[in-house]
């Protein structure tokens, strides 16, 4: 018997056209890393246009001083991008997409294959997060799988609110503000002074009371003492986990200060692939992993980082990279699909640019932001905007 609710390859649309539009859109108020202090966050939207019609769209918003090469890096690759994927069907794309993996960098590969399943739902007419929870995605569903699928998709996530390195006063006021507007969870940048720090950490718990998870990110600035001794001094107050205390490339230094302290360690610098969770995974070096598909390199690899923490009993989270409407969404699509996602996600990050650059809106509600419903990735382009800030 012929299933008629499963489709066939000859049914998938072909790929016509692959466009890319660089924007500029700058941060009114400026965010502070150690790092960085970061004014303008730049990218690239990219869409892929279909013989159906429609239009998938993507976002490469690269951030050097993590991982995954430049905003440069990106524009260099995409000339060539056209040639090898114009004329294939949807999965044949994502497939030569997994080929030329070592050859994009991370920014560009999550962007186009963003683009990609943002088509493909709209041919399913189902949610990108629906896509990735299929367990198979280079299958054609059936529309039973579909709806499995569908079932399996959270309406609504939980996501933290961040402090940047900034003065004791208006990180209070800022911490009382997310208590106020319901926020479960505050991630405070801190920097490497000791007292400092500890004064700052605990002035923000104060002001949150008891409840609301704190977590610390220190971007790579500490040394290991100075990570023992503020963590030594912070352990009274309840700090959900602590961000890349070290340098990256100190798998092992984490690793001991695991065992020195009891704040767990969270690997976010650290994770750059695949490649790089398994090292991080084999050296024992964290509790928690700090997934930015726009660094890992896509949805489909962030899935495969996950799953593979998750086996070995490490939890993760997803997040931003301050990137524009788009990416978001897609970081939404992949936090709404994955079960193993239980603590809040950083993806309120939208309100620090001046313009998300979509049409939709992605309104946080009492610390929680729902994914787009609508078919694949569930927003679209704010032409205007996006001609304002080329």
């Amino acid at each position: 018997m012929v299933d008629h609710s499963r489709p066939t390859t000859l049914d998938l649309p072909i790929i016509r056209e692959l466009i890319w539009t660089p924007y500029r859109v700058p941060l009114p108020t400026s965010f502070t890393s150690a790092h960085e202090r970061l004014a303008t966050r730049t990218g690239v939207i990219v869409e892929v246009r279909t013989s159906a019609g429609t239009s998938g769209i993507g976002e490469c918003a690269p951030l050097p001083e993590f991982s995954g090469g430049t905003l440069q890096d990106v524009l260099a690759c995409l000339p060539a991008m056209p040639q090898r994927l114009q004329g294939l069907s949807l999965l044949d794309a994502l497939g030569k997409l997994d080929q030329l993996h070592d050859m994009l960098p991370t920014a560009a590969r999550c962007g186009l294959e963003t683009a990609v399943l943002d088509a493909l739902g709209q041919y399913y007419r189902c949610s990108l997060a629906t896509l990735l929870a299929l367990p198979d995605l280079t299958e054609l569903p059936t529309t039973q799988a579909l709806e499995l699928a569908s079932s399996q998709v959270r309406p609504t996530l939980p996501v933290n609110t961040v402090i940047g390195a900034q003065k004791l006063e208006s990180a209070v006021v800022q911490a009382r503000q997310a208590a106020v507007q319901g926020f479960s969870c505050v991630k405070l940048k801190v920097g490497p002074q000791l007292s400092q720090t500890v004064e700052l950490i605990a002035a923000v718990r104060s002001a949150l009371g008891p409840s609301i998870h704190l977590r610390l990110d220190a971007n790579e600035s500490w040394n290991f003492e100075q990570a023992r001794a503020i963590l030594s001094a912070c352990e009274r107050w309840s700090i959900q986990y602590v961000e890349q205390p070290l340098p990256r490339s100190d798998l092992a230094g984490m690793a001991a200060l695991r065992r020195a302290v009891s704040v767990p360690i969270a690997a976010d610098e650290a994770l750059s692939d695949l490649e790089s969770a398994r090292r991080v995974l084999a050296e024992e070096a964290a509790e928690v992993f700090v997934i930015k598909p726009q660094l890992a390199g896509g949805l489909r690899q962030s899935q495969q980082m996950i799953r593979q923490a998750t086996a070995r009993g490490i939890q993760s989270v997803i997040t931003s990279t301050i990137e524009a409407g788009v990416g978001v969404a897609a970081a939404l699509q992949l936090a709404a699909a994955m079960p193993e996602i239980t603590l809040e996600c950083g993806l309120a990050t939208l309100p620090l640019l001046a313009d998300d650059l979509i049409q939709e809106t992605l309104p946080i509600q009492n610390g929680h932001i729902a994914p787009p419903a609508a078919p694949g990735l569930g927003v679209h382009i704010d032409r205007a905007a996006l001609a304002k800030y080329i």
